[in-house]
């Protein structure tokens, strides 16, 4: 038996689930956004250029030389621009460009997977290239012609992560 009266708490107990909704895929843009371009384009230049290392040596990409590519990841909200200075992929701050790809992060993450054919996802609508298509479909094929498994082992972890990330994340509501 309880001999002790109810206790009320003067504040609101954290009931998980009911007191905090979980943050969207919008929010994981954040610190992207906010740090400045510098910040984020040297390590992403090491980083292309570490993962592709095979392809730009053997002169994959010099049809993107002087060109541009932006990648738009819309639920997010974060744009990267690429282009190839005739040496390595650079990644820059915003500029102009000549092909954009856009897609969720969950589509990028389709497609760096190869869980689903990437002209099934252009013609889905889950990818977009806008601009200068013929450009852009060169840097889809040549994309498309490298296998996962080619790939230095850290960033098949890393697509690996950012799947099981983007499923436990509701996306984000419009």
């Amino acid at each position: 038996m309880n001999l002790l009266p109810p206790f009320k708490l003067p504040f609101p107990v954290f009931k998980p689930g009911k007191a905090f909704k979980k943050p969207s895929l919008a929010l994981l843009g954040l610190p992207v956004r906010l740090l400045p371009a510098s910040m984020i384009n040297l390590p992403l230049t090491k980083a292309i250029n570490h993962i592709f290392h095979t392809p730009v040596d053997e002169g994959d990409f010099d049809f993107l030389e002087d060109r541009c590519v932006k990648i738009h990841v819309t639920d997010i909200n974060v744009s990267f621009y690429i282009s190839f200075d005739g040496k390595q992929l650079v990644a820059t701050g915003p500029r102009h460009f000549d092909v954009e790809f856009q897609g969720t992060s969950k589509a990028f993450l389709k497609l760096a997977r190869r869980q689903e054919d990437p002209d099934t996802m252009f013609f889905q609508r889950q990818l977009m290239i806008e601009g200068d298509t013929e450009l852009g479909l060169g840097v889809k094929n040549l994309l498309d012609s490298l296998e996962l498994e080619q790939l230095p082992i850290p960033v098949q972890k890393l697509a690996w992560l950012g799947q099981t990330i983007q499923q436990k994340i509701p996306a984000a509501t419009h």
